[in-house]
């Protein structure tokens, strides 16, 4: 009787689980590359017109996400075989309204040999394919970025900015006719931040140190610069440098809505000292509060809500939230750490711990907090998995470590609920209760003779998220072949 027993309780758990008496989205269809037999090789989503845009190996698809309808479906030549080795696809920016790419680190045609010491980009019609520019400078670009409303365009000379990193070259271009502007240059770079509007660009400086013979860039003497993207002035220059502080500019944080700029600094010898400084972008240079919590800062980043009305704080033990325009302290939240996650919504804090690493137990934990008192909301499991990646023919290789699957957080614009997905499932909760409100996509259940429980299909997701306006859910197949599209009826 056993091998009924364990199909019934499946069943029954399979059913609960995917048929909810009230369901928060509802499928409206599956799309994609699967209808001219082509895979996705990447997507973005264009928030302006609410549109997927879905690019594969050889066509391209877009989807209207307000009419769940395919807009165009058509064929798309793009020059992967003539990338260099030291680049990727990945290195091709797709433009905010997806009209336009920026190739990088192509072979001039298909000869395979370079031009030039340095290398053009070109910028490509996503519509004809046709080049419509080619930003020829004097530096290499070696990434290329647009601003958030696609207005500015940033080059750079490399690929990111590390504790390696010396000098940065970064010139900006108009988005949309691509006039070359200007060009700034950091020395010992340690961050760097573009604007959403693309009429500033930050960057922090610090020092350049040795150590053993190796060479990084330390935080010391640190200075923030604001340049203006249009005219490449020098708006204004933050100085942090202080004999008895370390900053910790790597770790600055900009508000959501890009008025304030907070930046913690660290006692070198007494952590008790350690204070945050939090200047007014559209100020002066002077910060408008400098705190001293106590009994001390532990991590120096720091979380701003959703809203940007307030930020989280690590104080040791302890979290503390404060008002960002004000610096007033409004709750301190005992036996609380800083949320490793996020906001979940203005009220909520979240963390992701890994749990121990034994059989029954490796995974990452969920835990979702009030953020007026600190109250634990909820907790529950993350999906979470690793594995070994070994070398073919290499009969010594011990293996890599790679993680194999594991879960994103996606919440939704209201903030009342949230999405994760991983490998296999794409569900949907409560933010305040962390109850299971439905379960999108799972795999199909199969019990075998010995009433084993397997998932047929093996990974299933391969990534998902909302529209901007909240109406729609859209995931993307882990066969890299179809999107899912689904409504929000609730």
């Amino acid at each position: 009787m056993r091998f009924p027993i364990v199909v019934l309780l499946v069943l029954l758990c399979f059913s609960t689980t995917l048929s909810q008496s009230k369901p928060i989205v509802e499928d409206r269809g599956n799309f994609g590359l699967h209808v001219v037999d082509d895979w996705i090789r990447r997507h973005k989503y264009l928030e302006e017109k609410n549109q997927l845009l879905i690019i594969g190996n050889q066509h391209l698809q877009l989807l209207d996400l307000s009419s769940f309808k395919v807009i165009e479906t058509r064929p798309l030549n793009l020059p992967y075989r003539d990338l260099r080795g030291d680049y990727s696809e990945d290195d091709w920016t797709i433009s905010p309204d997806g009209s336009r790419m920026m190739l990088l680190g192509l072979y001039e045609g298909r000869t395979k040999t370079k031009t030039e010491n340095k290398q053009t980009a070109w910028v490509i019609d996503l519509q004809t394919e046709k080049r419509i520019a080619s930003l020829n400078h004097p530096d290499r670009i070696r990434s290329a970025t647009w601003s958030k409303n696609g207005k500015t365009l940033m080059t750079m000379d490399a690929a990111r900015v590390g504790a390696f990193t010396r000098t940065l070259n970064v010139s900006f271009w108009d988005g949309e006719t691509f006039e070359y502007r200007h060009s700034v240059q950091v020395e010992n770079v340690t961050w760097i931040y573009l604007s959403n509007d693309g009429e500033r660009f930050f960057a922090a400086s610090g020092k350049s140190k040795n150590w053993f013979g190796i060479k990084y860039v330390a935080d010391s003497d640190s200075v923030v610069h604001i340049w203006k993207t249009r005219t490449g002035e020098l708006e204004k220059t933050i100085s942090a440098a202080d004999p008895k502080f370390q900053f910790k500019t790597r770790e600055i944080e900009i508000s959501p809505d890009e008025q304030f700029l907070l930046m913690v600094k660290k006692h070198k010898s007494a952590s008790s000292e350690h204070r945050l400084l939090a200047w007014e972008i559209n100020g002066g240079i002077n910060p408008i509060y400098e705190l001293r919590p106590q009994p001390k800062i532990d991590d120096s980043h720091v979380e701003f809500s959703p809203d940007g009305k307030y930020f989280a704080l690590d104080v040791g033990k302890d979290l503390q939230i404060y008002e960002t325009a004000t610096g007033r302290l409004k709750v301190q939240l005992a036996d609380v750490e800083l949320p490793s996650w996020g906001w979940l919504d203005n009220q909520v804090l979240a963390s992701t711990d890994f749990k121990s690493k034994n059989f029954f137990e490796m995974g990452k934990i969920l835990k979702a907090f009030d953020a007026n008192d600190g109250r634990l909301l909820f907790q529950q499991r993350l999906a979470y998995a690793e594995g070994k990646e070994y070398r073919c023919c290499n009969t010594d290789d011990d293996g890599m470590t790679i993680v194999t699957d594991d879960t994103s957080i996606r919440p939704h614009p209201t903030r009342k609920i949230f999405l994760t997905s991983s490998n296999q499932f794409a569900k949907i909760f409560d933010s305040q209760t962390g109850e299971l409100l439905q379960t999108v996509v799972h795999p199909l259940i199969r019990v075998d003779l010995t009433g084993k429980i397997t998932m047929t299909h093996g990974k299933t997701v391969a990534s998902a998220d909302w529209s901007k306006d909240g109406k729609t859910l859209y995931v993307f197949s882990s066969n890299h072949r179809s999107v899912s599209l689904w409504e929000v009826i609730n």
